[in-house]
């Protein structure tokens, strides 16, 4: 069967992935690469504030070592999700979902997807571990990507994907 709302899609197994598989394969990542990622983040955070205290940097530890924090888990974040797109076009919460990352200029086939590619889409929808230094920088930014990356997928067609996938150029597919 074609891709399902890929336009000019090829005869092939794939079909465009629905919102809540997509939603749930990134709630088992959040939690299973999630939980030791942000544990890593806070143990080199940690240690950067405790090398700023001995320099006696005291008035903006807090304020540092949660600024360190957010870029260490940014890039593990990306890092992650980059490598196992590349490698395997999927990560363990879309494993266990039957998912995969597709090309969207291969209506849903397998095909090559740039590594920048992949490292663009992963950033942007992991953006706001950056502002990890101020709250509410934080909750700015994941209000202004919330609807774009993780709700438009609801009505975006025909490919149903987020502004994550546009920049990407792919779209998320079904396995099974």
């Amino acid at each position: 069967s074609p891709a399902a709302g890929v336009p000019g899609a090829a005869p092939g197994p794939y079909r465009l992935a629905e919102w809540w598989q997509r939603a749930a394969a990134r709630i088992i990542d959040s939690v299973a690469v999630g939980v030791p990622v942000t544990g890593a983040a806070l143990l080199v955070g940690l240690a950067w504030a405790g090398a700023q205290s001995l320099g006696g940097y005291d008035a903006v530890l807090l304020r540092n070592a949660l600024i360190v924090t957010g870029i260490v888990a940014f890039t593990l974040f990306v890092t992650y999700e980059t490598v196992c797109v590349k490698r395997w076009r999927r990560t363990l919460g879309k494993h266990l979902l039957k998912l995969e990352v597709a090309p969207v200029s291969g209506a849903g086939s397998q095909g090559p997807i740039p590594v920048a590619s992949m490292a663009a889409r992963s950033a942007l929808f992991t953006l706001p571990n950056l502002a990890a230094g101020s709250l509410s920088w934080v909750v700015v930014l994941w209000a202004l990507l919330f609807v774009p990356c993780v709700l438009w997928p609801l009505w975006d067609r025909p490919n149903r994907q987020g502004l994550h996938d546009k920049l990407g150029g792919t779209i998320v597919v079904r396995t099974d």
